[in-house]
Formats: C-alpha cells, sequence, structure tokens
C-alpha cells in the first residue's frame, strides 16, 4: 500500500499544477507568448515608421539657427589723410529661419521602396505566425502521441503480468515446466525499459510542447484532446485545388512578388541619381555687427530675407552613380533568379506534402485494421494457452504482435496530424485565431 501511494500522489500533484491545454487555446497562447511573433510584430512597426518617413519627401525642411562670431583678425583699409578704417565688426550674431524644398525623384524611389520593406516584414510576420501554429500543432500531437504510446506500454505490461500469473497458476497445477514459467517472467519484465521510455517520452514531449508555447521548458503544460481527432484546418480534396489555394494564399509566392517589386524599386533609385535636382530655399532671419558683444540689442539688428532656386544637372561623379546603377540591375536579376527558384521549390513542397498526406491516410487504414486483427488474436491465443493448445511462446508472439501493431497506429495517426500540418502550411492556410479554427 505505501508503494502505491507514493506514485498515486506525485501523479495527482502534477495534475493539479499542470493546465491542460486544447489546440485552440496552445495556438492562442503561442501568439501570445513567443518570441519570434513578438520580434515579427515590431519589426512591422520600425517599417512602417520607416515607411511615413520615407513618404514625406516631399515636404520642407525648416531649421531655427542662432550663431554669434568673434572675428580675431579685422581687415582695415587706410585712406592718406583719414588714416584706417575698419572694414567689419568684432561681434556678429544671425538668427533666423530657413526652409528648403527639394524636387528630386530620388523620394518617390525610396518611398516605393519603403513600401516594399514594409509588405515583406508583414508577409515575414504571416510566416513566422504560421510557423509558429505549426510548431504548436506538431508539438500538441506530439504529447498526445507519447501519452497513447505510454498507454500501450502500459496494456502491454498488464498483459504481460496476466500472463505471468497464468503460467504461475498453471505450474502450480503441473501443466507447464519450471522453464516455461521462467520465460513467461522474463517476458514480463522485458516490457519494463518499454515502460520508463515510454514515461520519459511524456516528460520530453511536454517538454517540447512548453517551450512551442512560448514558456520555460519546466513550465507544466498537458494537453487536451485525442490523435483520432479531426483536424481543425479545411483540407482540400484535390491536388488541382490545392494548387488554386496555394496561389491565394502562400506566404512563399507572396514574398517572390514582393522580391521582384523590390527589385525594380532599387533599379529606380539608383537610376534616379542620374536625373536633375530642382532645390527651393528662402532664408528669413536678422543680423547684427558690434564691437562689444555685451552692448548688443535688438537695434543692432536688421532684416535679412533671402530666396533661391537652385538646379543641378549631374554631369560626372566618377564612377559611383554607374557603378550603383549596374549593382542595383545586377541585384534585381538575383532577386527574379531567387523567387523562381523559391516558386519551384513551393511547388515541389505542395506536391511532396500532398503525397505524404495521402501515404498517412493509407498508412492509418492498414495500422487500424492489423490492430483490430492483432486484438482478435492475442484472445485467441489466451484461450488457446489456458486450454494448453499452444505454448507459452506461442502466446507471447501474439501478445507482442498487438504491442506493435498498436505502437504503429499511434506512430501513424501521428504521422497523419503532421502531414496534414504540412500540407496546410504549404498551402498558407494554416489558421491563427481560434474562431478561424473552430
Amino acid at each position: 500500500m505505501r508503494r502505491t501511494t507514493i506514485i498515486i500522489i506525485p501523479a495527482l500533484l502534477l495534475s493539479i499544477q499542470s493546465s491542460a491545454f486544447t489546440l485552440d487555446e496552445a495556438i492562442n497562447t503561442a501568439m501570445e507568448q513567443r518570441g519570434d511573433v513578438a520580434a515579427a510584430e515590431n519589426e512591422i512597426e520600425s517599417a512602417r515608421w520607416s515607411r511615413n518617413a520615407a513618404h514625406t519627401w516631399y515636404l520642407p525642411q525648416v531649421d531655427f539657427s542662432l550663431s554669434y562670431q568673434k572675428s580675431h583678425d579685422i581687415q582695415e583699409m587706410t585712406i592718406p589723410g583719414m588714416g584706417s578704417i575698419p572694414m567689419g565688426s568684432e561681434w556678429s550674431s544671425i538668427y533666423g529661419i530657413t526652409a528648403s524644398l527639394p524636387i528630386v525623384l530620388q523620394g518617390p524611389a525610396g518611398a516605393s521602396i519603403s513600401s516594399r520593406v514594409l509588405s515583406l516584414s508583414e508577409i515575414s510576420l504571416l510566416e513566422t505566425e504560421q510557423d509558429a501554429v505549426s510548431d504548436v500543432i506538431v508539438s500538441f500531437y506530439g504529447v498526445l502521441m507519447a501519452e497513447m504510446m505510454s498507454d500501450v506500454t502500459t496494456e502491454a505490461m498488464n498483459i504481460a503480468r496476466e500472463g505471468f500469473l497464468l503460467a504461475g497458476q498453471r505450474f502450480d497445477a503441473g501443466t507447464i515446466s519450471r522453464f516455461e514459467l521462467l520465460q513467461s517472467q522474463v517476458a514480463y519484465e522485458n516490457r519494463r525499459p518499454d515502460s520508463i521510455a515510454a514515461v520519459a517520452g511524456v516528460e520530453n514531449s511536454r517538454a517540447a510542447f512548453a517551450v512551442s508555447l512560448g514558456f520555460d521548458q519546466n513550465h507544466p503544460a498537458a494537453v487536451e484532446g485525442e490523435l483520432t481527432d479531426a483536424f481543425p484546418v479545411a483540407l482540400p480534396e484535390t491536388l488541382e485545388e490545392a494548387q488554386l489555394i496555394m496561389e491565394q494564399n502562400s506566404t512563399t509566392l507572396a514574398t517572390t512578388k514582393e522580391m521582384r517589386e523590390l527589385g525594380d524599386a532599387q533599379v529606380d533609385l539608383s537610376a534616379a541619381n542620374f536625373a536633375p535636382q530642382l532645390v527651393f530655399q528662402t532664408s528669413y532671419g536678422f543680423q547684427a555687427g558690434v564691437d562689444d558683444i555685451g552692448n548688443i540689442n535688438s537695434d543692432d539688428y536688421s532684416r535679412s530675407w533671402s530666396t533661391s532656386a537652385v538646379l543641378q544637372i549631374p554631369v560626372f561623379h566618377g564612377i559611383n552613380d554607374f557603378s550603383g546603377y549596374r549593382s542595383a540591375r545586377a541585384e534585381r536579376l538575383a532577386s527574379y533568379s531567387r523567387a523562381d527558384d523559391m516558386e519551384n521549390y513551393a511547388s515541389l513542397q505542395l506536391t511532396a506534402t500532398w503525397n505524404s498526406l495521402h501515404q498517412a491516410r493509407e498508412t492509418v487504414q492498414a495500422a487500424e485494421s492489423t490492430v483490430q486483427q492483432a486484438v482478435e488474436g492475442s484472445e485467441i491465443a489466451r484461450v488457446s494457452y489456458e486450454a494448453g493448445i499452444i505454448t507459452r511462446l506461442d502466446m507471447d508472439g501474439a501478445f507482442l504482435a498487438l504491442t506493435q501493431a498498436r505502437t504503429n497506429y499511434a506512430s501513424a495517426l501521428y504521422s497523419l496530424k503532421t502531414a496534414e500540418a504540412g500540407l496546410a502550411r504549404s498551402l498558407g492556410i494554416l489558421s491563427i485565431n481560434s474562431e478561424e479554427i473552430n
């Protein structure tokens, strides 16, 4: 009784401390806790402010300035018969406002680049969120598989123990030998390593699940669900339908489009360096010149107001502009090539995940049928052994086949869930909100 109490109390404490998550709750929690999602959101905020700054290129720049200057060497003009006349004052002061308005092609080109960067940041957030959802789904079902494997090993232990007890009864009755009794005991003891490994597997899977939620690995996190539950995202029925969905929702394809447009915008910005620049500027201020700064007052200042328009036509700046333009064109070609490769791999991934899903579905059906057959075979073996028709070795073989069948079934269900998640991720339809999931 003391041993039973020691086993039960930690289990009760674990159930009290652990918070069970449904898949819906797990995804929502991950969106709030994961650092990669938060980083992607902050990158969007940064890109948005950069875009806002770039799109205000046409606004004038206004500056206020105030300065005092002391001239240590004052030029003098000597006039015969009149002496020397100073040509300036020892102290001078200027204050005022200067406004300039540049009209350049770099402004619109830079605004276009900033818009593309913002779009890429938004797509990156969607990719990060869907990768996070995929991670949560895989780890969520990983816990369910580990728990199912633990149940399988527990059942195998119970079956082996019943077989050992039955062998003991037959040995006492004198119907089997000591050797066959030892075989039963060895078969029972051989189940213990699998049981220990199953318990460790549950602990490891729960730690991985906690990390996928954005918590520390020691954070208690249990799951609520079954491997046989329906996948929460509706998947297409045909490959043609899947291709259409991917074209509309895939973040990879959206990224390739923005990559091409960003390459074009960079070329436009480099080409703008060859265009003329027109700058309007006006300055309105006051200036004064005195010999003693301590005696300066408002009457010493006189107004100074000027307006100018400057047209600058680039003629020769070395090879900087030309080299930058050629570099931008080469980078655009590289962006186009990378975009083509990404599209090809996206199409390949869709085909691979589609085939993996159908293979997983067929494997689940075959494994489920095998479990039914193994259950029937184990019952027949039990009855036959009790009747003395078969040996202990034959019955152990039937029980081992049942354990293997249940193990294969649990693995097949997990592979099915991961295949469904992989297809949904390649299509770009892994839902984020709980309302969409349900």
